[in-house]
């Protein structure tokens, strides 16, 4: 993937980057840009130090560093995606306040009481361990701070055996750890958390599927790039697995008491 990128980089060289440009790849949650800056919009204005778990390319971190200036930390446990993180952030200008680092968010190398927030989108279903993970994540908050989520869920009456494989974060079953909405809620408070604001977002999401089947992109930048030629494939299965009920997609808000 990377020397994909820098191939690309080079047959399209610019001094004028934006961070919109990287969108296909690095927003490649549902509902893209705008799902993000829907999240934000429960982030208060005093919110600076954040921390992105699974940050993929760093989308969500430069959004964060641009619209809100905050100061960012991005981990994910793929060392190929901080190295594009890194590169990106160094052609994008104004080039965003973000630090990118591979890590796995089951151990945190952070402080306790290190951030204002925590963000993730569509990163915790390759995590078995929700209770670690949500306890992991409400020690580094400082108090009153928040974690905000857009998350894939399995389906309020699922079971795992329903969803259709490969999937965006999954080529198998095996690969994936899929919970329920009710489950991780009872995880979090459990962690400690509180249950501020509650989205679901499976229709939008169907709707944002359809929709960008039908855009014709004029950007080298897209999801192929990222999960290869079996792109297509897996948002055909995701759009069949929200359209049966076997997956759901949330927003969810909740601050540390």
């Amino acid at each position: 993937m990377l020397s994909k990128l820098f191939s690309l980089l080079k047959s399209n060289a610019t001094t004028d980057w934006k961070i919109e440009d990287f969108s296909g790849i690095d927003q490649l949650h549902l509902g893209g840009m705008p799902a993000t800056l829907a999240l934000l919009e429960w982030l208060p204005s005093d919110a600076k130090q954040g921390l992105d778990i699974g940050c993929g390319l760093g989308g969500t971190s430069r959004v964060l560093c641009s619209t809100r200036a905050c100061n960012m930390q991005g981990l994910d446990l793929n060392e190929q995606y901080i190295k594009a993180a890194k590169l990106i952030n160094k052609l994008t200008q104004p080039q965003a306040q973000c630090q990118y680092v591979v890590g796995n968010s089951l151990y945190l190398p952070f402080a306790k009481h290190s951030f204002d927030f925590v963000i993730s989108q569509h990163a915790c279903m390759n995590i078995a361990q929700k209770q670690r993970l949500l306890q992991g994540l409400f020690n580094v908050i400082k108090p009153q701070g928040q974690l905000l989520l857009h998350e894939i869920m399995l389906g309020p009456q699922a079971v795992e055996a329903d969803v259709l494989y490969p999937t965006p974060w999954a080529q198998n079953k095996d690969e994936s750890h899929l919970c329920d909405w009710h489950s991780f809620a009872q995880f979090a408070i459990t962690a400690g958390f509180k249950i501020e604001h509650f989205n679901e977002h499976s229709e939008a999401a169907l709707a944002w599927i359809k929709q960008t089947r039908l855009q014709t992109s004029n950007s080298p930048f897209t999801p192929t790039l990222v999960l290869g030629s079996s792109a297509p494939l897996m948002s055909r299965n995701l759009a069949h697995n929200i359209t049966a009920g076997a997956l759901q997609v949330v927003s969810v808000c909740l601050r540390k008491a």
